[in-house]
Formats: structure tokens, sequence, C-alpha cells
């Protein structure tokens, strides 16, 4: 069992810098999108007005495994998008 999950972590586990470990590529894009819909807003006073930003910054975006990862996945989209004309729904067809 140590040797398959030796192997399982150097196939599809990636070091993060940002949240110091080992972690599985399922993980990271979880973490990714988790990230993505996070906004923190903060809020400034200068010359009597309020001014207020929101924050999008996302560390995950800079991986280069993680980006490999979306690629791949948008590539095996693309592949199974029918080509040409959709067939029509109220066709019968039997064989």
């Amino acid at each position: 069992m140590r040797t398959d999950e030796a192997a399982w972590l150097d196939n599809y586990s990636v070091t993060c810098r940002v949240f110091k470990g080992r972690w599985s590529v399922r993980h990271c894009l979880r973490m990714y999108n988790d990230i993505k819909d996070l906004k923190i807003r903060m809020s400034s006073r200068a010359d009597g007005k309020v001014t207020r930003h929101e924050s999008t910054y996302n560390p995950c975006s800079r991986c280069q495994v993680l980006a490999g990862y979306l690629e791949a996945l948008s590539r095996e989209e693309n592949m199974y998008e029918p080509q040409g004309e959709p067939a029509p729904y109220n066709e019968v067809w039997a064989m």
C-alpha cells in the first residue's frame, strides 16, 4: 500500500508554496474556485470621501501545474462538443 500511495503522490500531487504542503490537483482546483468566489471588501477615507475597494487577488492563478490542469480540462470539454447540426428532438431513431 505504501508504494501505491507514493506512486499516486508522485503522479497526482502538487507542492504548494502558498498553502505550504503537498496537495492533490483536485484540491488545488477547489481552492482556486473558492478564492475566486471570495472577495475581500476594504474601505479607506481621504478628503472627506470614502473609497471602497474589492480584492480579487488569487495566488493559485500563478501555479503552472494548475494552469496546465485547467487547460487540459478545457481541451477535454471541446473534444465532446457536438460537431455540426444537432439531431432534432422530435425524431425517433430505431435500430
